[in-house]
């Protein structure tokens, strides 16, 4: 109960985060996605986790959407550098709608999964993890478009 109150926190507060102007530093680009990692690993501790082929394809499927949303985020969150050369970005209705896209797909997967039974439900652990893997390909498009070329003006992948 406790990690979905967590959740229930810690995601609004990472997606307004992110439609406001904030500055991209290295650190900031690292810290979001290892705590929505670190939670989804501590939480799946004496969680017994699902094994077989269905379970495979499940999480597969649960990866591929997180790394596919997180590209698609990643390329779509404008940057820019400000006056005194510091990198820039902020959300919007883009991006949102691209985290919503990502939470109803697992609501739908996990859904499917338990009126079905075709495969286990995601446990609490897997969606942190699943989500800090979004995380993580999204900052990763973005230092790509900034802070890894300090030289050059943002660059779009779109």
């Amino acid at each position: 109960m406790i990690l979905f109150v967590v959740l229930a926190v810690l995601l609004p507060w990472s997606v307004w985060r992110q439609m406001h102007v904030h500055a991209v530093p290295r650190e900031s680009l690292v810290k979001l996605p290892s705590i929505f990692a670190g939670v989804g690993v501590l939480a799946q501790i004496g969680t017994r986790i699902p094994d077989g082929h269905a379970a495979i394809l499940a999480l597969a499927i649960s990866v591929a959407a997180s790394v596919l949303f997180g590209v698609w985020r990643g390329v779509a969150i404008p940057v820019w550098r400000d006056g005194d050369g510091s990198w820039l970005s902020q959300g919007n209705r883009l991006t949102i709608t691209l985290w919503v896209g990502l939470i109803a797909f697992k609501f739908l997967l996990g859904t499917v999964g338990n009126v079905t039974g075709w495969f286990p439900v995601e446990t609490v652990g897997e969606v942190f993890l699943t989500l800090g893997i979004s995380f993580a390909v999204q900052n990763l498009f973005v230092a790509r478009r900034s802070i890894a070329y300090p030289a050059e003006s943002a660059r779009s992948f779109a």
